[in-house]
């Protein structure tokens, strides 16, 4: 009775083998997964780790407690809660840094900022010889796409260093005076493009990153999060980009690809909403600014419905992931980061890892102390002047401060601090000064540009100013951006950043905004002297030198400006922008073998800068080319349809071709594209003139000064078409003597006073007749420097 169970149970066997056999794949996908490292992982249910994708999402200014999975009711994250139940959530987890590039970068490179480098936003860069995240997973085959919402966060910062497809694409032509977190893009436009890349490479092995910066200030969301969160705008935000985090998520599912994907949601800092004084971010280094989001789903059975409340970093997510995607680190020591893996399988409830973070903003832009801090298990220690320990168990809201009760813990955890500042000082020198020839030494300095070759200065920080005893004047300034962004002239934000210059006159960044200010209103000279100002307290700040080099260029003084942006290439040779504006500069005082230069040099570093290509049409055009001409505005064309001046390029083109009809169609189609295109009116108004159309003519230059009312030119030349006409002479003597006030130097002035001499003459007056006829022949003598437009 026994042999036939026996041969029974044998036969059973052969059939589970041959089952096996032939569905191997899911035979093995049925066993436990171990990460590099060996920690067992989990099951992983219809794939194999080999066929796992990593799609990572960047919040960025998103606190944690202000998401549904945290515990707010204020507020609807559906897809962010989602994430929550069916993966793991890190109820505290630390940013690094409370400003978008250098958390990005510790992100990317499991590096804390002290040691990769980047310090702030704007004026570092990621070095190329940092190995990123993108490039480890594009080195094993995945392809790989970045798709940002600020241009904090463009390619030429480095963050790009190992994306197949980079999705910034920020238009900096339409700015005169930069300011980095005034570029960005709504989550939907994100989102559309990420979803368009996603669909391209769905049938490969990918990374994808998504970064959302909605939740930035100034807080508008779109509809119907508006009107849903009218009182909560930052709330509106979040739950805008939750909407777009779910486009994401269903195109995953569609697509049966939500379980071969590691989704990792985090935020890159938070928002201090008022907390501590600081409304926005960027100066404390509180929980409100370093405590963000972190959810992690994996499509592993051990890692479900699991709340991790240990200590994680930002740095953790590089060795994490790797981890999860099965790719062992070859320069896992040199990593800040640890594996999470142990916490996201429940092997182990805690790691013992300390957090870092640090505030340099106070120092960079304000002339104040840096702030530094450390958390470990319950506590968190902040060097400062006044240094702060706070129990976060006992007072998350850092509201009792304990470092003079006790002493011994806090000169433990500072003395740790400066092991990790010490050790990264030691693998990271500071960067020698960049030498600059004697001549153009004294150049530059004669012209206010002194600031930018020397060293940053190096204040004893013993005694540079608590940035908590100065947050009235960081909240004002604050303001005084809120006020410059609501009032044209500038008038309630000037009035702000005079009060804090003079309160403090080391804030660096109330002279910048002055200079802005300024700008905008079109007063250069004193822009400059404000520029100047920043540079002598910051001497390698960026934009202060790059907006002082566009206010001398506004001026019509291309020289000084052209020294300001070639002393600029020289730190940051890979600035296209600024080679495009070289280019312009050149091109307006007919150097065009430079220019070309500097256009394909633009190109070469940022191949998609449409406005350089555009520039090099000019340059064709200039050049008797034609047909170089066209190829070069249409390709700029193709590249951004809406590139500013190639449609009124190719009506030069066609002037130039005889062909009247083509160019008026093009001028309008520039003017319909940029309906402040003054010179396309005026333009149009020449076109008008060679064809006998005098009304049309009058009507095209009318439309240019009410395009741009400070168009010298404009006034001048309808001013003169009225007295051809004999018509409108007393509002021609107006038009011609407003041109000669907005440009008394320029070479057209002699032509306004001629026409009004013209009407007085007509009108019987010959004193003033002859008085305006002598004014224009002085102004018609005098050496005049070419000017550029």
């Amino acid at each position: 009775m026994k042999r036939p169970r026996t041969r029974l149970l044998v036969t059973a066997a052969c059939v589970a083998v041959a089952l096996a056999a032939a569905l191997g794949w899911r035979w093995m996908a049925s066993r436990p997964v171990h990460a590099p490292g060996g920690e067992e992982l989990g099951r992983l249910a219809g794939a194999g780790v080999d066929d796992l994708n990593l799609l990572l999402v960047t919040l960025d200014t998103t606190r944690a407690d202000r998401i549904g999975a945290y515990g707010f009711k204020g507020v609807e994250t559906p897809t962010l809660d989602r994430l929550a139940r069916e993966g793991v959530l890190f109820e505290r987890a630390i940013s690094p840094a409370p400003l978008t590039l250098p958390a990005h970068s510790s992100i990317f490179t499991g590096k804390l900022p002290p040691r990769h480098g980047v310090r702030d936003n704007g004026g570092f860069f990621l070095d190329a010889g940092e190995t990123t995240l993108a490039e480890r997973l594009k080195a094993r085959g995945f392809k790989t796409g970045g798709f940002v919402g600020a241009y904090v966060l463009d390619s030429k910062w480095g963050v790009d260093q190992g994306f197949d497809t980079y999705f910034d694409d920020f238009d900096l032509t339409k700015y005169q005076s930069l300011s980095l977190g005034s570029v960005d893009r709504a989550a939907n436009e994100v989102a559309d493009h990420a979803l368009q890349w996603l669909d391209s490479v769905a049938g490969t092995r990918f990374f994808g990153w998504v970064h959302f910066y909605d939740a930035h200030s100034t807080y508008a969301p779109p509809e119907p999060f508006k009107t849903r969160y009218a009182n909560r705008p930052y709330a509106g935000e979040i739950a805008f980009v939750d909407s777009q985090l779910s486009r994401i998520v269903t195109w995953l599912e569609s697509r049966s690809l939500l379980e071969r994907t590691v989704i990792v949601v985090l935020g890159d800092h938070g928002e201090s909403l008022g907390e501590h004084g600081e409304s926005t971010h960027g100066f404390f280094v509180y929980e409100g600014v370093t405590h963000i989001p972190f959810i992690i789903r994996a499509p592993y059975d051990r890692m479900h419905g699991r709340r991790v409340s240990d200590v994680v970093r930002s740095v953790d997510v590089m060795p994490t992931v790797l981890d999860l995607l099965g790719v062992r680190g070859d320069d896992r020591d040199r990593h800040d980061g640890a594996s999470l893996v142990p916490l996201l399988t429940g092997a182990r409830a805690e790691l013992g890892l300390e957090a870092y973070s640090e505030a340099v903003y106070p120092q960079f832009h304000f002339g104040w102390s840096e702030l530094r801090s450390l958390q470990t298990g319950r506590f968190k220690y902040i060097a400062a002047p006044r240094p702060e320990l706070y129990d976060l168990q006992e007072d998350p809201r850092e509201e009792k401060n304990l470092f003079a009760e006790r002493g011994a813990l806090a000169a433990r955890m500072a003395e740790r601090l400066d092991a990790l500042g010490a050790a990264a000082a030691a693998e990271r020198p500071p960067t020698a000064a960049t030498e600059v020839d004697p001549d153009a030494r004294e150049r530059l300095a004669a012209l206010g540009y002194i600031g930018t070759f020397t060293t940053t200065r190096t204040a004893d920080p013993a005694k540079l100013a608590d940035p908590k005893d100065k947050i009235h004047l960081f909240n004002l300034m604050t303001r005084a951006r809120e006020m410059a962004k609501h009032d044209p002239e500038g008038t309630g934000a000037i009035e702000a950043l005079q009060r804090i210059t003079g309160e403090d006159p080391n804030v660096i960044d109330a002279w910048f905004m002055l200079g802005n200010e300024y700008y905008r209103r079109r007063e250069f000279t004193r822009a400059i002297e404000n520029y100047r100002h920043a540079l002598a307290l910051k001497p390698d700040y960026d934009l202060a030198l790059i907006n002082m080099a566009n206010s001398y260029r506004a001026l019509g003084r291309d020289e000084e400006a052209m020294l300001g942006y070639r002393r600029f290439m020289e730190i940051d040779p890979r600035n296209a922008h600024i080679r495009y504006e070289t280019a312009q500069i050149l091109i307006d005082n007919g150097k065009l073998a430079e220019a070309r230069e500097e256009l394909e040099r633009a190109l070469e570093i940022e191949p998609k800068l449409a406005a350089a290509r555009n520039a090099l049409g000019v340059v064709a055009l200039r050049l008797g080319d034609e047909a170089r001409a066209e190829r070069e505005i249409q390709a700029a064309i193709a590249e951004k349809p809406d590139v500013r001046l190639a449609h009124f390029n190719l009506a030069l083109l066609a002037e130039q071709r005889g062909d009247f009809n083509t160019a008026l169609a093009e001028y309008r189609r520039e003017i319909e594209i940029h309906p402040q295109s003054f010179r396309a009116h005026f333009n149009m108004g020449k076109v008008y003139e060679a064809l006998g159309n005098r009304a049309a003519q009058i009507e095209a230059y009318r439309a240019a000064i009410d395009a741009n009312p400070e168009f010298a030119e404009g006034h001048l030349f309808l001013a003169k078409l009225y007295l051809d006409a004999n018509t409108h002479l007393e509002e021609a003597i107006e038009l011609a003597r407003k041109g000669v006030q907005l440009a008394p130097d320029s070479e057209y002035a002699p032509l306004g006073h001629y026409v009004i001499a013209d009407i007085y003459n007509r009108l019987g007056q010959r004193e003033l007749a002859q008085r305006e006829a002598a004014i224009g022949r002085r102004l018609e003598q005098r050496d005049r420097r070419p000017r550029g437009n």
